[in-house]
This record gives C-alpha cells, structure tokens and sequence, in this order.
C-alpha cells in the first residue's frame, strides 16, 4: 500500500511540474506571438509609407514560429484543447471506448517521442554547426533549444494523460465528452 502511495504522490509531483512549465512555455508562446504581430506591423509600415521593408523579416518570423508552435503545444494538452475528431466512439460501448482512447494516446505518445528524438538529434547538429540564418546571422540554436524542450514537455503530457487512461478508466471519460 506504501508503495502505490509513493508511486501516486510522485505522478502527482511531476503533473503539477509538468503543468507549471507548460504554463510558463505558453507565457513564451504569449509573448512570441506578441513578437510575430510587432515585426510584421512595423514590416508593413514601413514598406506601405516609406517603400523599405524590414530587414530579416521573412527569417525572424520563421524562427519566431517554430517558437510560437512548440510552446503552445503541452500548454493546449493540458486544457484538452487540441481538436479531437470523434467519428464512431461515441457509438462504442464503455469498454471499447476506453481501448480507442488508450490506443490514440498510445499512438500520439510514440509519434511524438519519434518527433521529439528527431528534433533533439538536429538541435545537437545545429549547435555543432553553429547554423544561423543568412541575412542577420542569428543562430538557430536557441530556437532549436525551445522547439525541443517543447515537444519533450509535450510528449510528457501525453505519456501521463496515458498513464492516468490505464490508471483511472473514469479519467478519460470525463474529457471526451466535453472536447468533442
């Protein structure tokens, strides 16, 4: 019995840990799209009222969106507010039901840790390189850094989702029915 208890104490440890840093990723997020929304209003000024564009604009968005994607994605798990097509579960019995949610939390945590592996493979290759864009010289390594700890923080919330699914038959129910 100690040990279960141990066990649910350190899950419920690093759910809150993991919550908090994905609240403070979608700070990041926030405060990106803030970023992409300045440079662009300011890139359009100056090209409609004084016929020069900003420089680095094309390549400071792209890097600010890579940031603004991977940011939001644990944040936007946490809330379930990522779209969910539900076209036959609903028509399933209980059982089955679960089984569907356990296999798609199953699939999208091994999707993910496949994504996550690959972009923490090029963020080491990028900073071996020391890669930068071409006009501005600025380095993609920091991007590299936050788009992989996203996805890592990502993949962290869905193997929990997954374990509480396994765990807790009644966890998964509950959200199905309120993000469809």
């Amino acid at each position: 019995m100690k040990t279960h208890e141990n066990l649910t104490t350190v899950r419920q440890l690093i759910t809150a840990v993991t919550h908090r840093a994905a609240s403070v990723l979608g700070w990041v997020a926030s405060a990106t799209l803030i970023a992409i929304m300045a440079t662009t209003f300011v890139d359009v000024i100056g090209r409609t009222f004084f016929g020069r564009a900003l420089i680095g604009t094309v390549e400071s968005i792209e890097l600010l969106m890579g940031i603004l994607v991977f940011s939001g994605l644990a944040l936007t798990e946490v809330h379930r507010k990522h779209i969910v097509v539900e076209t036959f579960q609903s028509l399933f019995p209980r059982p089955i039901k679960r089984l569907s949610v356990i296999i798609n939390l199953l699939l999208a945590v091994l999707v993910t840790a496949l994504l996550a592996r690959q972009l923490i493979f090029k963020t080491i290759e990028i900073l071996q390189e020391q890669e930068h864009t071409q006009i501005l010289e600025i380095p993609y390594w920091p991007t590299a850094i936050v788009m992989s700890v996203g996805i890592v923080l990502f993949l962290l919330v869905l193997a929990l989702r997954l374990i509480e699914a396994i765990i807790n038959p009644r966890s998964e129910e509950d959200t199905t029915s309120s993000t469809s």
